[in-house]
């Protein structure tokens, strides 16, 4: 088996062809057959999850769910490409879960000078069997400041490293739901989404009671499938800043991500106490019930 540093030092000149030949061996067991096979074939009920949030609220939240089978975390621009799975600022994955969701947020113009495939492929070869990555989730966002060209290259460019190395894995793209709204700088989004990646995740919100799940993720998804047809979804962030209608909400966007095949739904939520609009709140009984029959359901789906 190849060593770290001589698999980097040798990637460089590899065919894709090579490049999997050279680190399958570090590759991860494939542990999930069947999650994977559900995950590919986009059926049975969505996987539910919720974001990793800070100390141990994502096992906080799991807990008071009945225990969630997705995890999503986040590593940093600062983090760049982690030379661990999760990464830094996504580990650990917490015992139990069977579809992490996992970003990072390498440098996009250096990747796109090539000199940072052999760190990629060297990640992607990390990837466990039926993971979910991405590079830059809402790179498109005005926040962020990236143009399509270069939204569009980074995808072209990674998802071909990710599966030479790791064939298993899900690379996608995972994109704001506001940005199909006219209301967004970069609207409209269809301009942002890059063709033949293996999933596209929506992270959208209710932030008045008009907003429903047509409304955000209905219109973000007909963006989506107008630029590049049928595609496999999945929500990826999903909440309400309005705590009164967090049961409804969930259940009616929990409805749409089945109605649609969706291949997750994941919540996202910020820590207890936070003062966000976003805040767990663990007294919330109404809404833990609907998360918790949600859950029950994707579990035994």
């Amino acid at each position: 088996m190849p060593t770290r540093r001589q698999l980097l030092q040798g990637i460089g000149g590899l065919t894709a062809a090579g490049l999997a030949a050279t680190v399958a061996s570090r590759r991860s067991p494939d542990p999930l057959p069947a999650q994977r096979a559900r995950l590919l074939a986009a059926t049975g009920l969505p996987v539910c999850g919720a974001d990793k949030g800070p100390g141990t609220m994502w096992s906080t939240i799991s807990a008071a769910l009945g225990g969630l089978a997705g995890y999503r975390a986040y590593n940093t621009p600062a983090q760049g490409i982690p030379v661990t799975w999760p990464g830094p600022g996504a580990s650990p994955v917490p015992a139990g879960v069977t579809l992490p969701v996992i970003s990072i947020k390498p440098d996009i113009p250096t990747v796109l000078s090539g000199s940072l495939d052999a760190a990629l492929a060297a990640f992607a070869a990390l990837v466990p069997t039926g993971a979910m990555v991405t590079c830059w989730h809402e790179g498109e966002t005005t926040s962020d400041g990236f143009t399509t060209t270069q939204i569009l290259a980074l995808h072209a460019h990674c998802y071909p490293i990710f599966k030479a190395v790791s064939p298993g894995c899900l690379y996608g793209q995972i994109v704001a739901s506001y940005t199909a709204t006219p209301a967004s700088g970069h609207y409209p989004l269809g301009q942002w989404m890059a063709p033949g990646l293996d999933f596209y995740g929506l992270d959208g919100y209710q932030s008045a009671t008009s907003d429903t799940a047509t409304s955000i993720f209905g219109t973000a998804a007909s963006q989506i499938e107008g630029a590049l047809g049928s595609v496999p979804l999945a929500i990826m962030e999903c909440n309400s800043s309005i705590q009164a209608s967090r049961p409804a909400w969930f259940s009616n966007t929990w409805s749409w991500a089945q109605a649609n095949n969706c291949l997750a739904y994941f919540q996202y939520w910020d820590a207890a106490g936070s003062g966000t609009s976003h805040a767990w709140v663990p007294g919330d009984s109404a809404t833990i019930a609907a998360l918790s029959a949600i859950n029950a359901a994707s579990l035994a789906g």
